[in-house]
């Protein structure tokens, strides 16, 4: 009886050994026939069982921009000295008014200050007798105006009566002569003027003071960079400049780097034309003014749009992307930025696969 309970014990322990290895064998069979499946589907049906969402391929565009402050100030160059000594009774003219041949900028103790055109300085008072190109510049202004008949070099009786008579057409006392003080001669006229920030009324004034500014004849715009933006920007690029609901298209000039470590570049418009155009006069004309500047560091491109992460390439690197049935497209990659894509050969509206969290 001993002996047989010993036999029957070595045969249920040869029994559970078999079914073990049996289990084993067919685990292993079964991870490995898997495997050999999975590694032998085609990519579409790999990615219909994946996780993913419909996205709509649309008409669009793609690009980089980078926004940065615009800053619009007028430059200004001095165009004219003042030769009156006194206090200033009466400032009539304001910053950018167009200031023409004749017209009175100023009143120095109530006597007129006149612009008049010329290259050639007030530096003496012009009265009977007197001649050289001062005296041309203003009897060419007597002849403009109709108070003379020919232009002459010498201050003579016809001119002395035609001062008097200009003279009582401002309405100040016709002396016939100029002393000074009483004008200013400007190369060119018209001009947009600013008056020098000393010119109050009240205030002293005398021989020698800068007198006028002259505007030019359009604002100068500065962009603004950051360090980290100015990586990505470089000369020649487009450059747009809102004021309100106004638009004006540039193009960045030479960066430099300020003191504070900041990029600052001109905005330039196409030659032989000014940024802002006609609409200029929008630009105020006191101090600086800061405006919205986007600068365009990828070109826009547009054609038909979809998230870079619906691409996917096939075993020759060739891009596709898988539509709603499963199948794959062919396409092919125009641009990309900011996590989408411009690609060809996929119609507009066409659901795409792009795979889920």
């Amino acid at each position: 009886m001993a002996r047989q309970a010993r036999e029957l014990g070595r045969a249920v322990v040869r029994v559970r050994f078999a079914l073990a290895w049996a289990v084993a064998v067919l685990l292993v069979g079964g991870v490995i026939g898997w495997a050999v499946a999975v590694a032998t589907r085609p990519p579409q049906q790999v990615a219909a069982e994946s996780t993913y969402v419909l996205v709509e391929a649309k008409e669009g565009a793609i690009g980089q921009s980078v926004a940065a402050v615009v800053t619009a100030s007028w430059p200004l160059r001095q165009v004219a000295v003042n030769q009156a000594s006194g206090t200033i009774t009466r400032l009539l003219v304001s910053r950018g008014e167009d200031v023409e041949a004749g017209d009175v900028l100023y009143r120095v103790d109530e006597r007129a200050v006149v612009a008049l055109p010329g290259a050639v300085p007030a530096f003496r008072a012009l009265t009977l007798g007197v001649s050289g190109a001062d005296v041309t510049q203003l009897t060419r202004f007597l002849v403009a105006k109709k108070f003379l008949a020919s232009t002459t070099s010498t201050f003579t009786a016809s001119v002395q009566r035609a001062v008097r008579s200009w003279q009582k057409s401002l309405g100040v006392a016709g002396t016939g002569r100029l002393d000074r003080g009483d004008v200013l001669f400007v190369k060119t006229l018209p001009v947009r003027v600013a008056l020098s920030s000393k010119f109050a009324v009240g205030g002293q004034v005398s021989a020698g003071d800068p007198a006028i500014e002259a505007l030019a004849s359009a604002p100068r715009f500065t962009v603004q960079y950051s360090d980290l933006q100015a990586k990505q920007v470089t000369e020649g690029m487009a450059i747009t400049v809102d004021l309100g609901t106004q638009r004006w298209k540039g193009s960045v000039g030479p960066l430099t780097v300020t003191q504070d470590g900041s990029v600052k570049a001109p905005v330039r418009a196409a030659e032989g034309r000014t940024l802002c155009g006609e609409q200029c006069g929008k630009v105020p004309l006191q101090g600086t003014t800061q405006l919205k500047g986007t600068t365009e560091v990828q070109q826009s491109v547009a054609g038909v749009v979809v998230p870079l992460a619906a691409l996917v390439s096939d075993a020759n690197g060739s891009p596709g992307v898988i539509a709603a049935d499963g199948q794959r497209v062919t396409v092919k990659v125009v641009a990309r930025a900011r996590g989408m894509a411009v690609v060809e050969g996929l119609a507009a509206g066409t659901a795409v696969r792009v795979p889920g969290q």
